[in-house]
């Protein structure tokens, strides 16, 4: 998931840092995370200009290389049907599609069965949001817009990533009020499209589904997740 990480125009006038200048009006670098079931961060990069896709960002990455290269997820997986599912990274409609990396069904009509995929793919990435509104709630300076160079910006961000990792090893708790994927009023978390707005979380165009190997695994856990559901519907 990629986050904007607001910046200062940077020298050299409109032409020269368009690429630094987002969606948003705004000019911002990208602050992209991956976490655990316990909002831990277990990879975080920042720097990469705002108007960058968060898939060219992806593919750009150590962490990308290694996946690929087989050096960094366990050597294990799980039987599904008749393929064998490696460990799987959960990302939205902006990444592409991996035997390793699982993201929605994009199609315009989605059947019962990929629109309960969907769902529990959501459900999932709920964590993400959480970790990144405890990230941001904790650490305003990430809210506000950084006055100092884009190298710069990257050394005052990651720390947080590092420190915020801290404290949920150390159990340092955060308060309602900090956490923005909470709302204060009522204890209950915030609908989706208020913490999206609230973390600045980028909005990638979709990019198609071309991996073979990756769309037959999505395949099998669609039928599997299904099946769960009509047998638990029965149970």
């Amino acid at each position: 998931m990629g986050v904007i990480y607001q910046l200062s125009a940077p020298p050299g006038g409109l032409e020269s840092c368009k690429e630094y200048h987002n969606f948003k009006n705004l000019f911002s670098v990208v602050l992209m995370g991956m976490v655990d079931s316990k909002y831990r961060f277990v990879w975080a990069s920042c720097g990469y200009p705002g108007n960058s896709h968060d898939s060219v960002i992806f593919q750009s990455t150590d962490l990308w290389n290694q996946i690929k290269n087989q050096e960094y997820l366990p050597k294990i997986g799980k039987k599904v049907g008749s393929l064998l599912v490696p460990p799987l990274i959960l990302g939205d409609a902006a990444l592409p599609l991996q035997p390793w990396l699982m993201k929605p069904c994009t199609n315009a009509n989605p059947t019962l069965q990929q629109g309960y995929y969907n769902y529990r793919l959501s459900r999932a990435r709920m964590v993400t949001e959480g970790a990144f509104g405890q990230l941001k709630g904790r650490w305003r300076v990430l809210l506000r817009r950084c006055e100092c160079s884009q190298e710069n910006t990257k050394k005052a961000a990651l720390p947080c990533v590092v420190l915020h990792n801290i404290c949920l090893e150390k159990g340092d708790t955060i308060t309602r009020e900090m956490d923005l994927a909470i709302d204060p009023k009522t204890g209950n978390r915030r609908d989706r499209a208020t913490i999206r707005e609230l973390l600045q979380m980028r909005a990638c165009d979709k990019i198609p589904d071309t991996d073979t190997r990756a769309r037959l695994i999505r395949e099998g856990l669609i039928e599997k997740l299904w099946l769960e559901k009509q047998v638990g519907r029965v149970s």
